[in-house]
């Protein structure tokens, strides 16, 4: 079966139905199971130290996990996606991926709080330096840049204020700089717009609100463009993060229903 989350030339509205399916797997069932689950049992010693296997332990994915990532990697275009336990924790684990002591992070005025509180507290707490840009500064955001400045935080819409910035000249003139740029763009969705599609390196959703859709769980995603991939796949994995698979499944089933409810939305 062909992944529409991989398939060129599908609608989005397409791949918000069908996307992290693969009913040849699970017995003909159309979505994929909600899967408990810690140990991984094998066969033999060398079945689990030849690196083949696709599951070696819960933390470190399911089917579950998997589906909800194949989704929204398909709708991000990105080169892989990791799922947080709240958008705020999408935010921290997209930074550290990039951050060391003693760089510097260029962060939107009109952030999310929370992702300033952290800014503020744990990210000077442990040597790196932040300072922060009005969201109409433009092309004069190259003044601000400084020779240890490492990466670049965008979000738009921003919260409450729901400006705009020009992200695809914004991080154009990042990537001449040999910048890393992170944007939060939860209000936008991956329907409205696709960061990775614009020059943006890490594109981060608060699933929480428009991809879950009914305010009954707490997720975050991060979805990643080649060059930073291995980066966010590495953090995330030494940082133990995991998101219980009911809530993963929460998200799935929002997914489908995106497109109809952010029409009404709107």
């Amino acid at each position: 079966m062909t992944d529409p989350a991989t398939t060129p030339d599908l609608s989005d509205e397409t791949r918000l139905i069908h996307s992290g399916n693969d009913p040849r797997a699970f017995h003909g069932f159309v979505n994929p199971p909600v899967v408990h689950a810690s140990t991984v049992l094998f066969e033999t010693p060398d079945s689990f130290l030849s690196n083949q296997a696709p599951y070696t332990y819960g933390r470190q994915g399911t089917p579950t996990s998997e589906a909800l990532e194949r989704a929204i990697s398909g709708l991000e275009g990105a080169a892989g996606t990791k799922i947080t336990p709240s958008g705020l924790a999408a935010c921290t684990v997209a930074c550290l991926s990039v951050l060391s002591a003693g760089d510097h992070i260029l962060v939107v005025d009109t952030v999310y709080g929370p992702t300033r509180a952290f800014a503020e507290g744990f990210l000077k707490r442990f040597g790196v330096e932040v300072s922060y840009y009005d969201p109409a500064l433009g092309e004069g955001i190259v003044d601000l840049f400084r020779p240890n400045t490492r990466a670049l935080f965008l979000e738009a819409p921003g919260s409450l204020t729901f400006e705009m910035q020009d992200v695809p000249k914004i991080a154009a003139l990042a990537r001449a700089r040999g910048l890393v740029t992170l944007i939060d763009y939860t209000w936008a969705t991956p329907l409205f717009f696709k960061p990775i599609a614009h020059g943006i390196d890490l594109s981060i959703q608060a699933a929480t609100k428009y991809i879950s859709g009914h305010s009954d769980t707490m997720i975050g995603t991060v979805a990643a463009g080649p060059a930073v991939w291995p980066k966010l796949a590495a953090t995330y994995r030494q940082l133990g993060l995991h998101t219980g698979p009911d809530d993963i499944f929460l998200a799935m089933r929002g997914l489908r229903t995106m497109a109809v409810r952010l029409a009404r939305h709107q």
